[in-house]
């Protein structure tokens, strides 16, 4: 007889123990105060560009920066080759929001529901790596 499988401790989908390990940083298309804030209730540690950066460097320079620096790039750019290149030279992880026209509410609403599979991709993916992070739409 097979023995009894062992339960689990941490709800579905609520582990964000390894939260604490990473520093998100929100690029100029995505940093709100708002998103920040919503991050840092969750127990993240936040960065936004324009506590490091000027309002027009080019994403080709600071994006080598931070992904050196080992932290998280949050964006909803699409980012062109050139900027790829850059992120994957120096073993960048970054999370793209695909969807436009979304209020700053929706987008750290989006970003809060997936940041236990961010986690999950984050604690067994090697660098680098770009994903997706889609708004799923309700089911009818």
């Amino acid at each position: 007889m097979a023995g009894k499988k062992k339960k689990s401790t941490t709800r579905s989908g609520t582990n964000l123990e390894s939260l604490s390990f990473y520093n998100f940083f929100l690029d100029r298309a995505l940093e709100s105060y708002l998103l920040r804030d919503s991050l840092k209730q969750m127990g993240a540690r936040v960065q936004m560009h324009r506590d490091h950066f000027a309002e027009d460097a080019a994403d080709v320079d600071w994006l080598p920066v931070i992904a050196r620096r080992g932290w998280v790039i949050l964006s909803k750019d699409q980012y062109n080759w050139l900027e790829i290149r850059a992120i994957k030279n120096a073993k960048g992880r970054a999370f793209l929001l695909v969807r436009g026209e979304l209020s700053g509410e929706e987008q750290a609403a989006i970003i809060c529901k997936a940041l236990s599979e961010m986690l999950r991709i984050l604690d067994l993916t090697t660098p680098p790596f770009i994903a997706k992070i889609y708004k799923m739409a309700p089911c009818i």
